[in-house]
């Protein structure tokens, strides 16, 4: 028997995979044979809303627990995944052994059906961070398979919440050996190899089929629409030459004299082509269409297109990776800015309430001076006395490292009355 492990998919249709769909829908999947339906398994039948609300209920209410602002609590995970372009709510995967013409019999469907329960009874037990909320085996199709849904969770995160939907890093933290440049392939492997084995311990070998082996029916597809491509192009630039229509040859004339009567004009034609600056124009693209196609074509018939492929997914999925660390970056950075802006702002609003503290202290002691002194000289002493009290104390504090003199808010609030005083004096 051959396997079949599609690639994991984040598309699913829950009402098509537990067949309570409506009447159009069954209409427009005829491959479906009803009056099998009741053959059907139904492993897992779970409300997805309900597994978010399992899985990241507790970790939800800590992370809005510390949000200050109202704006960066998320009120539902489900709905906020949802609503996300980067992460998708669940993932879903096909697996299927055997095909069509390997069902004969109904022994063999039960066979089959065997194999699919055995792998998927130790699924989770081998993927704990894999949650699953859908299963269910059909048998009302061509062949038997199993699809499987579920929702990838992953833990330990710095930022955000401390548990998170994300498929690379929920199979890396249950396997630490898979690689990270693919981790996905090598999960892969690892499942197929184990349906392999059990096929094995019922004396079955897994068959290959055909020249070429993809992993899944996606590549397959990818592989196909690259082999049409090439067709198309390998059309549009034939081998043989192609005749231009609208070329014509030069033609040169000659007048030729003759001894008797008028001489002759003789016309023939030479080797060179005319052109007017219309058509120039119209073959210099064409010349430039084809020579761009042709490298496209020579490209595509020399490169494994597949492992191109593969490797531009993987620079894909490194780039979006090095993307998200470059704003996970900025945004700690924003934040540490915000609260130094904060610390900033809470400063300069206590040193304009010391500053006015301090104006309504030497106002204060002024007056109290001047009222209880004799006369304008005795008052002069005693504040005088009381200025310089003030700026020995204030200089007490100062950095020992300040080798250049400070002028004290004190000094600077007397200079400014004098200077009141003076000016109203000399208004007077």
């Amino acid at each position: 028997m051959s396997i079949s492990c599609q690639k994991s998919s984040t598309r699913t249709n829950i009402k098509h995979n537990n067949r309570k769909m409506s009447e159009k829908e069954k209409e427009q999947n005829k491959h479906i044979d009803p009056t099998r339906s009741h053959q059907n398994k139904y492993l897992v039948q779970e409300n997805i809303k309900d597994l978010y609300e399992k899985e990241f209920g507790e970790a939800l209410e800590k992370y809005n627990a510390k949000q200050t602002r109202q704006d960066r609590r998320i009120p539902d995970y489900y709905k906020h995944i949802q609503s996300s372009k980067k992460t998708s709510v669940q993932q879903e995967m096909i697996i299927q052994v055997g095909d069509k013409d390997d069902f004969s019999s109904n022994e063999k469907k039960e066979l089959a059906n065997d194999v699919l329960r055995k792998w998927f009874d130790g699924f989770e037990k081998r993927n704990p961070h894999l949650k699953i909320y859908n299963a269910v085996i059909h048998n009302d199709e061509a062949s038997p398979h199993l699809h499987i849904n579920f929702v990838p969770v992953a833990g330990e995160y710095k930022r955000g919440m401390e548990k998170q939907v994300s498929f690379d890093k929920a199979i890396l933290q249950q396997d630490s050996f898979l690689q990270k440049e693919r981790p996905f392939d090598q999960w892969r492997e690892k499942e197929v190899d184990l349906l392999e084995k059990i096929l094995k311990e019922r004396g079955i070998e897994r068959k290959l089929v055909g020249k070429n082996q993809y992993k899944d029916v996606n590549d397959y597809k990818e592989k196909k629409d690259l082999e049409r491509e090439i067709k198309q192009l390998k059309e549009i630039v034939p081998d043989e030459k192609t005749v231009i229509p609208f070329l014509k040859k030069e033609i040169e004339t000659e007048v030729v004299q003759k001894f008797v009567g008028k001489s002759e004009v003789i016309e023939r034609e030479t080797e060179n082509y005319v052109l007017s600056p219309e058509q120039y124009k119209e073959l210099s693209e064409q010349i430039h269409a084809a020579v761009v196609i042709k490298k496209d074509y020579e490209h595509l018939k020399t490169t494994d297109l597949a492992k191109e492929n593969a490797q531009l997914r993987i620079e894909k999925e490194d780039f979006r990776l090095d993307f998200n660390r470059v704003v996970e970056k900025f945004n700690t950075k924003l934040d540490d800015y915000k609260k130094l802006e904060y610390k900033y702002n809470r400063l300069k609003t206590h040193a304009r309430d010391l500053k006015l503290e301090l104006t309504t202290t030497y106002l204060s002691a002024k007056k109290f001076i001047k009222d209880h002194t004799e006369d304008s000289r005795s008052f002069k002493g005693a504040f005088k006395k009381f200025g310089d009290l003030v700026k020995e104390k204030t200089s007490m504090v100062r950095d020992k490292n300040d080798l250049e003199p400070k002028v004290s808010e004190f000094e600077r609030t007397h200079k400014k009355e004098l200077e009141k005083e003076r000016d109203n004096g000399l208004s007077r």
